[in-house]
Order: structure tokens, then C-alpha cells, then sequence
């Protein structure tokens, strides 16, 4: 399984580079719904940043990432998947197309996903079991197996896990016989993104970015990996990692942003990167492009400053406290920061050296 389904050039997943286009603007969306934007980040960055919030705040927010996570999961899978597929899947059973978006998140670097056991009679004693290892976030996950489920069979969902080995869980969708009647629309903003001249390197043969080939995919284990770094990445969509940080801060106060620029601030000035991927700065705006996280405008780096303009930014929190982290750590400094979303929504970040 592991040269399945791969480009036999530059490695990527096939599947990967066919459904998602790589914009000249910094963004990367969904070819089956261009308003489901997608970024490729590391999947600790985002894992440990949700971790440090809720180090932070003294409190847990799973509750908080499977909800968001769902509400969002559920408004993609039912924009996506074409009416006639989930009313023949409503009356077949939702097996062949769990296995389906199983395998989509193996592609996509979820981890390993498998089909377990399914009952389907549409009554209250439905139920649906996965089990995954490796997952690039549990609570994450719970969100997307909740959702997509929704979507396809129409009944609202709960999800329960339990770890059965180290790093494996076994997820159980209860199926509720109510209907999904109505579903309240996270607050997506439609996007309108300034046009850009990125012009990233192709594979002449599947047609992703070239720099894909610095990663493995490990379709067997559902992992992406940086062949250098063995930093594990994950394909996910922003709308969810934004409502989490929406929601927090409805149900926590303002507080939460600072926490979320925090968490990733200390991960990044920790090591998590090297101190040469913010040198290169000629390198750095593709860094920024097939990642998917905007179009880089303005940088100047300077011993007691530095200057970052972002067209088409995207986890504003994440990317300040990224900013900001790696200028500690290319200068061995504490600062502080300040950041604003412009009016035509540029993302403007100075960080100052405090010593």
C-alpha cells in the first residue's frame, strides 16, 4: 500500500494533488467546494497550540474543538457529497462510504483509519465503529467522524472513544433516530481573496506543487512526514480551527486570542523549528504559499525588529505566534508583539526585540 495511489515523480498522494488547487494568492481550496479552504501545516503546531490554551486557561476545551469541528465537518461533507449518493447510501447503509472518507483521511494525513463494525436499521440502536491510530488529533477527529456522519445519514450524532492501545482508539458513533432538521451555519465568511503572482514549481506528472516531494506519505499508517525534519503535517480546513477560536472566545472572553499567540509562540521559540527557515527569507514566501497560509508581501528582519505583511492570511493566532517564534528563536530574544488585520484584511505583524 505504501506506492498506492502516489504520484510516481514527486511522491505526493494522488489523490491530494487532484482535489485541491494551489492558488497564485497563497491559498489552497477544495476543488469540490472553493469555499472550503485548506491548509497543510504540522500537525503537532496545531495539536500543541490547543494543548497550551488549555495549559494557559487551567481548563479542558475538547468539548469546545469536537463541537466546532463537527459543525464545520458536517457543512463541508453536505455541500460536497452529491444528493443522489447520500440518499442511495440512506437506503445501502453507510459502510462503503465510511470506508470511502477513511481512506480520504489517510490521503490526507488523519492517520489510519479503519472500519470496524456498523449497524444500521434506522432506529435508536444504530451505531457506527472506527478505529484509528495515530491520529493527528483525537478531539479533532471525533469533530470529522461526527459530521461526516451526520451529513450522509441525516441523524443527529454523538461520539465516544476509548484507547484499546498506546496511540490507537476505538470511536463509536451513536446514531440518534431525530432527524437533522436544522443546523445552525457556523458564521463562514465567503471568500474574497486578493488575486496574487505566486508561481510555485509543478510535478510535470500529477501537477501539486513540487516542493510536496520533501514529504513521505505513509498511506499504510495515514501519516505525512517532512523526509528531513520527520515533522508529521495534516491537510485540514480552516473554517473549524477559526470557530474553535471564535467559540472559545464567546464562551471564555478575549483572553483566548493572547492565549492561542502564546501557546504557538512558545512552540515555535522552543526548537520546533529551525532557526534557518526564517533566514531564507527569498524562501519564505513559498514556505507561506504551498502551505496555504496567504500571500507573504513584506518582510524585513532585523536584529531588534521584524516587519511581516500577509495578503489572504488565515489562523491569525497561529501565524502571529509563528512570526513571532521564529524570531526568537533565529535570535536567541524574548519580544513582544503586535499585529492587526488591516481594513482590505491583510494580516500586518511587528515583533520587537525586548532583550
Amino acid at each position: 500500500m505504501t506506492r498506492i495511489g502516489l504520484c510516481p515523480a514527486c511522491g505526493a498522494a494522488r489523490k491530494v494533488t487532484k482535489l485541491h488547487i494551489w492558488m497564485p494568492n497563497g491559498t489552497i481550496l477544495d476543488k469540490g467546494n472553493p469555499e472550503h479552504r485548506m491548509v497543510f501545516i504540522e500537525s503537532d503546531s496545531l495539536r500543541d497550540t490547543f494543548a497550551g490554551i488549555e495549559r494557559i486557561m487551567g481548563i479542558s476545551i475538547e468539548h469546545i474543538i469536537i463541537e466546532s469541528q463537527r459543525r464545520s465537518t458536517f457543512e463541508s461533507v453536505n455541500i460536497e457529497l452529491p444528493a443522489l449518493v447520500k440518499a442511495l447510501t440512506r437506503w445501502t447503509g453507510t459502510g462503503p462510504i465510511a470506508r470511502y472518507i477513511a481512506a480520504g483521511g489517510r490521503h490526507n494525513g488523519l492517520g489510519d483509519i479503519q472500519l470496524v463494525d456498523f449497524h444500521r436499521r434506522r432506529g435508536k440502536d444504530d451505531y457506527i465503529v472506527l478505529r484509528i491510530s495515530e491520529p493527528y488529533s483525537l478531539p479533532h477527529f471525533c469533530g470529522n467522524f461526527a459530521g461526516a456522519m451526520e451529513a450522509i445519514d441525516g441523524r443527529e450524532i454523538s461520539v465516544t472513544y476509548e484507547e484499546i492501545a498506546p496511540g490507537e482508539y476505538e470511536l463509536t458513533a451513536h446514531i440518534s433516530s431525530h432527524a437533522v432538521e436544522f443546523r445552525e451555519r457556523l458564521q463562514r465568511k465567503v471568500p474574497r481573496f486578493k488575486q496574487g503572482d505566486i508561481e510555485l514549481e509543478r510535478c510535470a506528472t500529477c501537477g501539486g506543487p513540487q516542493v510536496l516531494s520533501n514529504y513521505a506519505w505513509r498511506l499504510e499508517r495515514g501519516v505525512i512526514e517532512n523526509r528531513e525534519s520527520k515533522r508529521r503535517m495534516v491537510f485540514i480546513g480552516t473554517a473549524a480551527q477559526e470557530a474553535i477560536v471564535d467559540e472559545l472566545i464567546r464562551e471564555l472572553g478575549d483572553s483566548i486570542t493572547q492565549a492561542a499567540i502564546e501557546a504557538q509562540r512558545e512552540l515555535v521559540a522552543s526548537g520546533f523549528f529551525s532557526s534557518g527557515e526564517i533566514r531564507e527569507v527569498t524562501d519564505f514566501r513559498d514556505q507561506f504559499a504551498y502551505r496555504g497560509l496567504g500571500n507573504l508581501r513584506e518582510i524585513e528582519l532585523e536584529e531588534d525588529h521584524m516587519h511581516f505583511r500577509l495578503e489572504n492570511p488565515c489562523l491569525h493566532y497561529m501565524v502571529v505566534g509563528l512570526v513571532q517564534g521564529l524570531y526568537e528563536s533565529a535570535f536567541g530574544v524574548r519580544s513582544e508583539v503586535e499585529w492587526e488585520i488591516t481594513g482590505d484584511g491583510d494580516l500586518v505583524v511587528d515583533v520587537r526585540s525586548t532583550g
